[in-house]
């Protein structure tokens, strides 16, 4: 079993003559029908062909279409990889890979169809990398994520025939690793800009970038049983989940952005209730995304917040948020403008408010010029929300002595630091900044996502 945190260089099928003659003879077979395709490529062992040409016979039929569409790209892999190989974006440092969408598409269907499998030790697959959770699925949020995935497929065949020019445009994968110095923005006074929105999706808004819940695996469990931010915003652009391909976790001064996404699919509900609607590719209307990949700590406890925790989220934020200022050949004449919400408050356990304090900051220190923040309508955001006006005032270095000069507790928060802010030139005058006391009764686990991959879900 390979190693969860570092992984590479992978080696394409089409390198080892032996996989390949096998690889040739799977996509040259003739395949008219769903049945055709269960068989050849997954023993008939996939519940979800099954389901899809059970109650799903337009879309199989659709795909059964531009199959062969599929097959040419795969069998053109010598010429769209001469090389055979690709290495990963390593934990600890800054490195980007960019991709056409031909490309992209190449790595999703060979992931998809479970082609490096044929002999994992050979290709160096990345255990995470790998479609069977979801092809085992016949019902529930895997099945809509796998039908959303598989109108991910249908869309580029179609695209493959017409020789569509958006295949040769690039999605950019990056990956920073930058250090954090507070007294390197000790001089800033202003608090950037700051719309809250209570309503809506991150992926409707009109900011350049949008944040990604992420686990520190990039992805999380997208391919597993997860489904919450980050898994939904993996499926309907599926160009996002080639990154758990190439991408090494993310250590704690490591963030990760991709450029240059198309959401292909329109979905309602949210966890379990999640389900595929409908392709979102129409006529005129491809809707295209910069994400920002960021994961939060994990913290279950009900009572105190140690400094460790919320000085290393702030951290992460800012080195995240600081990825607008990279300038790019998609995003050159963007705004330096984000969509966040309530990162980390979901299955890590956060404090809504605090995670909003943090996101302010970091953006601040970051040179956002508007941060554009979702509640989803959470109740635990309203005392955010009361004084949201007051704290528009406030000096953003001396916000942050606020926040880490004294100890924080779940749902007081943002009252403990407001108190903080409006007291400190009479108790502190000098800025000063002091350790937190020992928290009692802190039994929160001290690393980021989780210990084992995925645990969460």
């Amino acid at each position: 079993m390979k190693d969860y945190e570092s992984f590479g260089p992978m080696y394409f099928p089409h390198k080892f003559p032996d996989i390949w003659e096998k690889i040739k003879e799977m996509f040259t077979s003739k395949i008219e029908t769903i049945s055709d395709l269960n068989k050849i490529f997954f023993q008939d062992n996939s519940r979800f062909l099954k389901e899809l040409e059970k109650n799903y016979p337009e879309d199989g039929k659709e795909f059964i279409n531009i199959f062969q569409n599929i097959s040419s790209l795969v069998l053109d892999s010598e010429k769209i990889f001469p090389k055979g190989e690709m290495d990963s974006l390593k934990m600890n440092t800054t490195d980007k890979i960019i991709l056409t969408r031909k490309q992209v598409a190449l790595i999703f269907i060979l992931g998809f169809f479970d082609i490096f499998n044929l002999d994992p030790k050979k290709t160096n697959v990345y255990q995470r990398y790998n479609f069977h959770s979801i092809l085992n699925a016949n019902n529930g949020s895997n099945f809509s994520k796998g039908r959303c995935l598989f109108n991910y497929l249908t869309v580029i065949g179609k695209w493959l025939g017409e020789n569509n020019k958006l295949l040769e445009e690039n999605v950019t994968y990056i990956r920073e690793n930058k250090e954090f110095n507070i007294k390197d923005f000790s001089h800033i006074e202003k608090l950037c800009d700051i719309k809250i929105i209570e309503k809506g999706s991150l992926f409707d808004s009109d900011a350049s970038f949008c944040v990604d819940f992420a686990n520190k695996y990039i992805g999380g469990g997208v391919l597993s049983g997860g489904c919450v931010q980050e898994e939904i915003l993996f499926v309907v652009e599926p160009e996002a989940i080639v990154s758990i391909f190439f991408m090494e976790k993310m250590e704690d001064n490591d963030a990760i952005r991709i450029d240059n996404l198309i959401q292909f699919s329109n979905y309602s509900g949210y966890g379990r209730s999640f389900k595929y609607e409908e392709s979102a590719i129409k006529k005129g209307e491809i809707k295209k995304h910069n994400i920002i990949a960021i994961d939060a700590v994990c913290d279950y406890s009900k009572g105190g917040i140690n400094k460790e925790s919320v000085e290393r989220d702030l951290i992460k934020a800012y080195i995240g948020f600081n990825l607008i200022n990279l300038e790019e050949e998609n995003v050159l004449k963007l705004k330096k403008t984000i969509a966040t919400g309530n990162w980390g408050c979901g299955a890590f356990g956060g404090d809504f408010e605090l995670k909003f304090i943090q996101q302010w900051l970091a953006a601040t220190f970051a040179g956002v010029e508007k941060l554009y923040y979702y509640t989803f309508e959470r109740k635990e955001m309203n005392f955010v929300n009361e004084n949201l006006k007051k704290m528009e005032s406030y000096k953003a270095y001396d916000l942050y002595l606020a926040m880490t000069t004294e100890v924080l507790f779940k749902g007081e928060v943002l009252k403990i630091i407001i108190n903080r802010y409006e007291n400190s030139n009479k108790n502190h005058p000098t800025g000063e900044t002091f350790e937190l006391e020992e928290v009692k009764g802190n039994n929160k686990k001290k690393e980021t996502c989780c210990d084992k991959l995925c645990d969460i879900y």
